[in-house]
């Protein structure tokens, strides 16, 4: 198996000449993590614990599709992961909250299990655990996420799961340290989304 070191774009001009080969856009992306961070900030004590997470994941996701979806993405479902898909060049890109973000001696770790839906779509079965190299992209489907960390540091990436986990990125996009809000959203939780919810309907 052939590896490779994680490729880290983090100079604004190199980052939106990527992002246009990807047929993405930097500020609507940050626009998604911003719509993100409000939701997570709606979260109150009387909540869930993990509702600020939860909210977090399912408004980006919102975000993503309602801010690129039209003539050239479409939202989907593949496995199960909630995504934006260009067919045209074969990608995809879903949301995730993470712990870290855009720091060069930390791999992002997603702050929920991804499931096997996820890890197909990234190629973890191919992987051997080395943090900063990966194996080298394939022909074929494409699954980067917007991954979004309670401070406010976002960048588009692209990992490699395995084990519920992400275990290292092919590529890395830096979109901002989160030095431009002004406002840091309440903490994430342990989970993108709410397990065991059993939801009780009552007739009137």
């Amino acid at each position: 198996m052939s590896l490779a070191p994680t490729r880290i774009l983090k100079d604004v001009p190199d980052v939106d000449r990527r992002l246009a080969e990807l047929g993405l856009d930097r500020p609507k992306l940050l626009k998604v993590r911003e719509i993100a961070l409000s939701a997570a900030a709606d979260a109150t004590a009387f909540h869930p614990a993990n509702a600020a997470g939860t909210f977090a994941y399912q408004h980006g996701t919102w975000g993503l599709r309602d801010s690129f979806v039209g003539k050239v993405w479409q939202a989907a479902r593949p496995g199960g992961v909630e995504v934006i898909h260009n067919p045209a060049i074969k990608l995809m890109v879903a949301y995730a909250n993470v712990d870290i973000a855009c720091n060069d001696d930390h791999s992002p770790k997603p702050r929920s299990r991804k499931g096997a839906g996820a890890e197909r779509a990234a190629m973890g079965s191919l992987f051997a655990s080395l943090p900063e190299y990966s194996v080298q992209q394939k022909a074929g489907e494409m699954l980067y996420y917007l991954m979004v960390a309670e401070s406010g540091a976002a960048e588009l990436s692209h990992p490699i799961v395995k084990e519920s986990t992400f275990v290292s990125c092919i590529e890395r996009i830096y979109l901002s340290n989160g030095d431009d809000l002004e406002r840091i959203a309440r903490s994430f939780d342990d989970g993108d989304v709410a397990d065991n919810f059993d939801p009780i309907v009552i007739r009137k």
